[in-house]
């Protein structure tokens, strides 16, 4: 059961991740880009991922909860 859940959020993940690209892709260049690179997007990338280009993170990422899942599936089959 764990596996799947590990699963689902990975793909879950990659989608978010794809659609906020997208996201910050759509909006033309100038101050409200580099305003949404700096806020928004920073705040929602380092809440996904623990490897980032930006200082600082989410204290639990969505990575974080993925590899705990792990660490539970990988303790019940000791």
């Amino acid at each position: 059961m764990n596996t799947d859940a590990k699963e689902k959020l990975i793909e879950i993940k990659e989608q978010m991740l794809e659609l906020l690209d997208e996201a910050k892709d759509i909006i033309p260049e100038g101050m409200a880009k580099e305003r949404a690179k700096c806020y928004w997007y920073a705040h929602i990338k380092t809440a996904l991922l623990k490897e980032h280009e930006y200082l600082g993170g989410s204290l639990v990422t969505m990575d974080d909860t993925i590899n705990e899942i792990s660490d539970e599936e990988s303790e019940e089959e000791e």
